[in-house]
């Protein structure tokens, strides 16, 4: 019997972020080119890259807009508004060449860089990492007009794709109750690639216990109440370090804090970003993950990717509480703080320094949560809507 030959589908992606770094993004494309797909990515400009290269198969476009953290509004409308003119306008030179187009948030309006496709009936699929109405709730206060700009957006992009996917279930139940338009859940999940069982650092409680944080280094994920919880913990466990890397505002008002705490010889702060692989290799060296994010609007609905990648690797967390959080880690696989106040930290760190036994534990029971939540399993999950969106080309 004669086997149908797939013809390799052509998808191109947009997304308001440095290509390198995006750790979702890069697990689609190139999930895709895995399979034999052509994929184009139009991203942020990153320094010392070509305006378009080819990283692991992924042919990747960037336009000259460069990346804005910090507490302008106005800065980030600039941002998103510069970046989705040069988008639509490169989108539009390539009319008929895509099979779907995705656009990942935020913001939510990208889904209109494929204005021209989407009037060839070319299928639109808007991916919602997050919600750009809670990142400025939480940034930004007294800006009414502003907010309900952007959820009027938000409502018209859903309107405008053809399918919405995010990336946990809380998620998608809060989309469905504000659009008619498909949802679907593929998790923002750990690669298998890179995020692999270890056995268990175990560690003497009365020697070096050292800490990790990797990821965004923003104000709101609490690192500067961390750096207080080791400083008033120093006298029980004098050897205890917090090791960070990432990139963001919140670097610098964390490196301030640690010079104000003398804790520049226990605190390792970042000087670059870097690549997934060597990421892995660095969370060989910690023993415990911690995760201190202030409850807001942006928190309170996430599931930290991080959370799950140590949770894959066998590292205990220590990890602040919102409901998404608690629906897939149970009490026993995870050491909760509520709030994330420099004293609960305090208390919850001296507790697993003391009990390498019960993080143990902990962290094997975390580990069972994730099967079938790893990118082997849900890479599935997104093929499957790549693949019915793409049947519905006109």
């Amino acid at each position: 019997m004669d086997v149908a030959v797939r013809r390799p589908l052509r998808v191109g992606m947009v997304v308001v972020s440095e290509y390198d770094s995006d750790a979702r993004v890069r697990r689609q494309a190139e999930a895709l080119v895995d399979r034999g797909d052509e994929v184009t990515v139009v991203a942020l400009h990153a320094e010392g890259k070509p305006d378009v290269e080819t990283v692991d198969g992924v042919r990747v476009v960037h336009l000259p807009t460069q990346k804005y953290r910090g507490e302008s509004s106005l800065s980030y409308i600039k941002l998103y508004g510069g970046f989705t003119a040069r988008a639509t306008a490169r989108l539009a030179r390539w009319a008929r060449k895509f099979d779907v187009v995705q656009a990942h948030s935020m913001p939510e309006a990208l889904v209109f860089c494929a204005s021209v496709q989407r009037a060839l009936r070319v299928p639109v699929l808007l991916d919602v990492h997050d919600l750009t109405s809670e990142l400025f709730s939480s940034k930004f206060e007294n800006k009414n007009a502003l907010m309900s700009a952007i959820r009027l957006s938000e409502r018209a992009s859903f309107r405008f794709a053809n399918e919405v996917l995010t990336v946990h279930e809380p998620y998608a139940d809060m989309l469905r109750t504000m659009t008619k338009t498909r949802v679907t859940t593929v998790m923002n999940c750990p690669d298998d690639r890179h995020f692999m069982p270890r056995p268990f650092k175990t560690w003497d409680p009365a020697g070096e216990v050292v800490f990790g944080y990797h990821g965004l280094v923003a104000p709101r994920h609490g690192l500067v109440q961390v750096a207080e919880a080791l400083a008033s913990m120093h006298g029980e466990a004098p050897k205890a370090r917090l090791k960070v890397w990432g990139s963001g505002d919140g670097i610098e008002p964390l490196r301030r804090r640690v010079e104000e705490l003398n804790l520049t010889d226990a605190v390792q702060l970042p000087t670059k970003l870097l690549p997934v692989s060597q990421m892995t290799r660095e969370l060989e060296g910690i023993h415990i993950g911690v995760l201190a994010s202030q409850l807001d609007p942006w928190t309170s609905n996430v599931l930290p990717n991080k959370l799950m990648e140590y949770a894959v690797m066998g590292i205990p967390v220590i990890t602040f509480r919102n409901a998404t959080i608690e629906r897939y880690f149970p009490e026993d696989t995870v050491t909760y703080v509520d709030t994330a106040s420099p004293e609960n930290l305090r208390d919850a760190m001296l507790r697993l320094i003391r009990d390498p036994e019960k993080a143990n534990a902990q962290a094997d029971r975390a580990r069972e949560v994730m099967v079938g939540r790893t990118w082997r399993y849900q890479k599935q999950n997104y093929y499957e809507v790549i693949d019915r969106l793409a049947q519905r080309r006109g």
